[in-house]
């Protein structure tokens, strides 16, 4: 055994005191066979029978016993090894519902799924990956909601996984999602185990690796990352409402930057007169142009988020305070960078908050954005657009639609994706 694996009463009481009351003269055989067929220990159905084997089940906190004269080795559940225990989510605040979040160990992962899944179709698979960790990589489906195709797809990219590190379920994404070339993925990520078993009775399938608390469901549309779980237990009107913010939210964290060069450098024209003086004696009293004034804003902005989130919590917030208001607002008094386009970017780093997974995509479409516009004026701004349409539309889903088709045959589609409509009519 692993001594730091393995819980050593639980070994004793349950494996090690009932053999060693065995009193009788046996064969090797005779003892094999007797202690794992006719005694009340708990073993695994299949013995080990290579050294891999025995190697991969005491890494894993079993317990190996091994008899003189045979040739395979008993396998016993002895578990004991530190795992942090199930606490509240911190990546997916909610309101109301449950406040469970998955933890590190795959096997108590495991029951909070089937907790809450108690209907005969779930199936949990397991399997092995990474040549030289060996993570244990689970697979949650429905049988009754799921296409069984695509888990044989699936399964088959997971399979051809050649890689020999495999520390969290990150690492599995890429190879799951085939869609190449756009900046949008068919997998998402959730750390609760309602939203994994809600999306698992959908049709979707769920993936998590031992040691990772997150799990991957795919596939994920487009319209899923604008729902939260408080959705479902919310009054329609005020949840309809919420939606279309997060939606607008999209649009300018994505747009606004762009579009403020655009309308300030190629067509002033188009602003109100009061806006206009705001912006020209903005840009006049400060020495750099106002599109290296943005970009240079933006990459500053992203810094500072990634200080904050890597540093300590107590420490983290107190860079962003710093940061955030004694620079900003030194640095407007100097007169290096203008009020209105701090105001700008401040404002679309925000609104990338309300949507976080798609926080990647967003920073990559808002320099995107900035840079055609600041170059390009009003035809880099409609070419940006026109990327962007086109990244959410190459999505590869496996027959699922990423971006649901509107039309008068399924106008009851608008009834979950834009708004949202009561109980009573979705049971419909």
């Amino acid at each position: 055994m692993c001594e730091d694996l393995t819980n050593i009463t639980n070994l004793w009481q349950v494996n090690l005191k009932p053999l060693n009351n065995l009193k009788a003269e046996f064969t090797p055989q005779q003892v094999f066979d007797y202690i794992s067929k006719h005694t009340t220990i708990p073993f695994n159905s299949q013995p080990a029978e290579t050294f891999e084997k025995v190697l991969f089940f005491l890494t894993a906190g079993f317990s190996i016993i091994l008899i003189d004269g045979i040739d395979k080795a008993l396998v016993a559940p002895a578990q004991g090894y530190p795992a942090r225990s199930v606490s509240a989510p911190e990546a997916e605040g909610s309101l109301r519902g449950t406040r469970e979040s998955f933890c590190d160990t795959g096997r108590k992962n495991m029951a909070l799924i089937r907790r809450r899944i108690r209907s005969k179709g779930l199936v949990i698979e397991t399997m092995q990956l990474g040549e030289a960790t060996k993570t244990e990589i689970t697979l949650y489906y429905h049988t009754g909601f799921c296409d069984m195709e695509m888990v044989k797809k699936v399964k088959d990219r997971l399979n051809s996984i050649n890689i020999p590190i495999i520390t969290e379920s990150g690492f599995l994404a890429p190879f799951i999602d085939t869609t190449k070339g756009s900046l949008f993925s068919a997998v998402s990520y959730t750390e609760k185990p309602d939203v994994l078993s809600a999306k698992i009775c959908e049709g979707k399938i769920g993936i998590m690796a031992d040691g990772c608390p997150f799990a991957l469901i795919y596939p994920f549309t487009f319209a899923e990352h604008f729902y939260t779980s408080d959705d479902y237990s919310q009054r329609p009107y005020f949840v309809s409402f919420i939606k279309l913010m997060r939606y607008i939210a999209f649009a300018i964290s994505v747009m606004l930057p762009g579009l403020y060069i655009t309308l300030a450098n190629f067509a002033p024209d188009n602003l109100p007169q009061k806006l206009i003086h705001f912006i020209f004696s903005s840009k006049n009293s400060t020495p750099l142009p106002l599109f290296a004034e943005a970009v240079i804003i933006v990459i500053i902005f992203e810094i500072i988020k990634e200080a904050g989130l890597r540093l300590p919590k107590a420490i983290g917030h107190t860079v962003s305070f710093v940061a955030a208001l004694i620079i900003g607002d030194a640095a407007i008094k100097a007169g290096l960078i203008g009020a209105a386009i701090l105001i700008v970017c401040a404002v679309s780093t925000i609104m990338a908050f309300v949507v976080p997974s798609f926080y990647e995509p967003i920073i990559a479409l808002r320099v995107l954005f900035l840079l055609a516009s600041g170059i390009f004026g009003g035809t880099g701004f409609a070419f940006s657009a026109v990327f962007l349409v086109l990244n959410i539309a190459m999505v590869d889903t496996d027959k699922w639609q990423y971006t649901p088709y509107i039309t008068v045959y399924n106008i009851k589609r608008l009834k979950d994706i834009f708004l949202k409509s009561s109980w009573r009519t979705l049971n419909k």
